[in-house]
């Protein structure tokens, strides 16, 4: 069950980097409800600034620069992999579509993953180090709660494509 809990930990602070590295999304008020409503369909794929070429991210709610909730997605192609690194919120990722290899740790080590498909859902508290890799093209969504002022910090300084 920890084992799970902290698969699933590691998963959402993959997914939640590429939201903190883009700008925020916009989101419709209905008119007279209060209640906001999102349609993916209307949003762009864009690069994120903070995770390595092929990475895409859509943001939903929010703005995870500034105080409050904040959802986006991330979308990845088969075969990316994802370096150590570490978040400094905790966050919750849902895996949407794909199929999703992660673990917890500083080094990178395939035999300490665990295989989350579409459907599971795992939260990474603050500062955890974990990893992960996409056995196929996977589709995340990822929440959590701003402000965040540096969206990852990378276990090993060379993997971080925003020094290159």
């Amino acid at each position: 069950m920890q084992t799970q809990r902290t698969a699933i930990a590691v998963v959402l602070w993959m997914a939640i980097i590429p939201m903190l590295c883009v700008g925020p999304p916009v989101a419709a008020q209905d008119a007279g409800s209060g209640m906001t409503t999102v349609v993916p369909g209307d949003k762009q794929w864009e690069k994120p600034r903070a995770m390595p070429y092929g990475m895409r991210i859509m943001y939903l709610y929010g703005d995870p620069a500034k105080p409050g909730p904040y959802v986006y997605r991330v979308r990845v192609p088969t075969g990316y992999k994802w370096p150590p690194m570490k978040y400094p919120d905790e966050r919750v990722v849902t895996v949407l579509k794909g199929t999703l290899w992660a673990a917890q740790g500083e080094r990178y080590d395939p035999m300490k993953m665990k295989e989350l498909e579409a459907g599971t859902l795992f939260v990474t508290p603050a500062n955890t180090p974990h990893y992960q890799w996409a056995r196929t093209e996977v589709i995340l969504q990822v929440m959590g709660t701003g402000p965040i002022d540096n969206p990852v910090t990378y276990v090993d300084p060379d993997d971080d494509p925003r020094a290159q």
